[in-house]
């Protein structure tokens, strides 16, 4: 049952991270061919959300503000399995900013125990030009097989701009409380929990008349706090959040976990 499978799913992947044996972040450890996933802030209120990918210690990417939903490319390198120099590029190449971080061995805000590996990255980012630095905390989310110009080819489709077209709008309307465009979203039949029950919803209208019962407030909160953009792809779907939402091939929702 796609459901059910999408909820285990969903609940594992962050067991799913990969098993390192160094106490810092070599070039292996983050796998070729693979897209790593960081939330966090810069500047301890503008979150962000970096993609990168890494090949013999050389590191390419984007990143976005939560605000903006728009790309940003970055270069850079690992240095001694801990050091990572990032630098931001504008549309025509120029370098407008630099990322000075580095994959420390312990969290320096506690939030995740033990000694650490690839998950956390701290330092500061400066726009060049600029002496002032701003704070760079990030955590690792998830990872996933793809290409920055092509990250959901393992779920099945075929546009990347599609999928992140859908799932903002999708997103936007869960936030703004637009009912009829969730609705319109959704590829039908659907299975939600309706009140503890499991119910498979065959049309918008019954979608609609369910909407409050399935759309919990918590359940919108969740979706809200998610990034709509970059994802994390596996061949059964693209979540949205820890696996709230996922999403098909044609960018629209195939699961709805609440």
């Amino acid at each position: 049952m796609v459901y059910q499978n999408l909820a285990f799913l969903g609940a594992a992947l962050l067991l799913m991270m990969p098993n390192f044996a160094k106490a810092v972040c070599a070039p292996s450890d983050l796998a070729l061919g693979w897209l790593w996933n960081y939330n966090g802030t810069i500047g301890d209120k503008y979150w962000v959300r970096v993609t990168l990918t890494v090949t013999q210690g050389e590191v390419s990417g984007v990143y976005f503000y939560s605000t903006e939903l728009k790309d940003i490319r970055v270069v850079g390198r690992v240095s001694d399995g801990r050091r990572l120099d990032l630098y931001e590029l504008d549309a025509g190449g120029k370098v407008t900013a630099r990322f000075e971080a580095e994959f420390p061995e312990h969290d320096p805000r506690g939030t995740v125990q033990g000694t650490l590996h690839c998950e956390v990255i701290a330092g500061s980012w400066h726009k060049i030009g600029a002496a002032q630095k701003l704070p760079v905390y990030l955590s690792l989310q998830d990872g996933t097989s793809g290409t920055l110009t092509h990250m959901y080819a393992v779920a099945g489709a075929q546009d990347d701009s599609l999928i992140h077209r859908n799932a903002f709008r999708f997103w936007q309307a869960v936030t703004m409380g637009d009912k009829p465009t969730v609705a319109s979203l959704i590829d039908y039949p659907i299975k939600v929990n309706v009140v503890g029950t499991l119910k498979t919803i065959r049309t918008r209208d019954e979608l609609l008349s369910e909407y409050d019962a399935i759309f919990s407030p918590a359940y919108r909160k969740a979706i809200s706090a998610a990034m709509p953009r970059n994802m994390l792809a596996r061949d059964q779907g693209i979540m949205l959040g820890r696996g709230e939402v996922w999403f098909g091939a044609n960018g629209r929702v195939i699961a709805l976990n609440n």
